[in-house]
């Protein structure tokens, strides 16, 4: 527990079993909130009570990442997910996460129309957390209609966290904690897609997403308890971003330049068709090493391919003048939803 506003000790704080009359150790009345004993941030009771589903978002440089998470808010708070799920909503958890979204992800997407920023290096700022409750109504035969939130934790990490292993291993507590990690792949960080599309000079230095996925392996592994040679039990979910610029490089029949259909439920179906259309492109636009290096390592994966904006930002400074229209954004997340038993999962074979 934390002292409150009139304590002379305000900030500071102590076990709830020293609670005297609802009071703190000083005779003030305490805040309501529990608190972290080691960071001090406050634990809300949402997050504490359903227990909450944490989800790693990793990637490398310019993978897309803070682009992604503050498309995916706005499309289940307000865009065609809500839409397509009925009964469904997203509320954000805490004064730091809500002011944090529409500083950081809603102002600058939404209302000025310009990209978003680098994250900064957690050797440099702590990675902030942006918590939400998802919400799903649930019809009971003997029973009123029940609301069961889902809160999820989302933790943005900087490219260059990922690329270097001694900066990745500050990630460890939170990639320990995951329940679900997903790890974003950036076409232009591999040489035969840069050649197709040509990048304009704007980058010289690129990092090998087989690098990224081996050092997350590892880190995983020294936390696992099992032994080496057990694949890992957290399930991955990799997702191909920027779609819009590889359409030269999809098929006229590729499931990517079809419509989801996850209407209300995970189509199992069309994720498996879209997870061995993904695995195909790898092989053929990247390395073949790098599935098999997923399947050693990982007891649960899956393949996506998305775009977050829908089309490629003009420049630095601005978006496409259409603004953002995501294409298979919530794909990844809807995956998750439906193996916690948020959602749930139609046609599984």
């Amino acid at each position: 527990m934390r002292c409150g506003e009139r304590c002379d000790h305000k900030g500071e704080t102590f076990v709830e079993r020293q609670l005297r009359n609802g009071r703190c150790p000083h005779g003030q009345l305490a805040q309501s909130r529990r608190v972290c004993p080691n960071c001090g941030r406050e634990l809300l009771r949402e997050y504490v009570d359903s227990g909450g589903r944490n989800i790693a978002v990793i990637g490398s440089s310019d993978s897309g990442k803070s682009t992604w998470v503050g498309v995916l808010v706005h499309e289940f708070q307000r865009g065609q997910v809500n839409e397509r799920f009925a009964g469904m909503s997203l509320d954000l958890l805490g004064e730091e996460s809500r002011l944090r979204y529409q500083r950081d992800f809603d102002i600058p997407l939404f209302e000025e129309l310009r990209p978003l920023r680098q994250t900064a290096s957690a050797r440099v700022s702590k990675p902030e957390p942006l918590m939400f409750s998802l919400r799903f109504r649930r019809e009971r035969k003997l029973r009123s209609a029940r609301v069961a939130p889902v809160v999820t934790v989302f933790y943005d990490t900087a490219g260059e966290d990922v690329a270097r292993a001694e900066a990745m291993d500050q990630l460890i507590s939170y990639l320990d904690a995951a329940e679900g990690i997903i790890l974003l792949l950036d076409p232009l960080q591999m040489r035969k897609v840069r050649d197709l599309v040509g990048t304009n000079g704007a980058k010289t230095r690129y990092t090998d997403q087989l690098h990224v996925l081996n050092r997350l392996g590892e880190l995983l592994r020294e936390r696992s308890a099992g032994p080496v040679d057990r694949r890992l039990r957290t399930p991955l979910a990799i997702a191909l971003t920027k779609l819009d610029l590889l359409p030269e490089t999809l098929p006229p029949e590729s499931p990517l330049r079809q419509p989801s259909r996850h209407l209300g439920v995970y189509d199992e179906p069309d994720g498996l068709d879209v997870h061995e259309e993904v695995r195909a492109w790898l092989d053929q636009w990247y390395d073949p090493a790098f599935d098999r290096s997923i399947a050693n390592t990982f007891q649960t994966y899956r393949y996506f391919g998305l775009s977050a904006l829908g089309a490629p930002p003009v420049d630095g400074d601005h978006l496409a003048p259409a603004g953002v229209h995501p294409y298979r954004l919530e794909d990844p997340m809807l995956w998750l939803l439906a193996r916690f038993g948020a959602i749930k999962m139609k046609g599984k074979r």
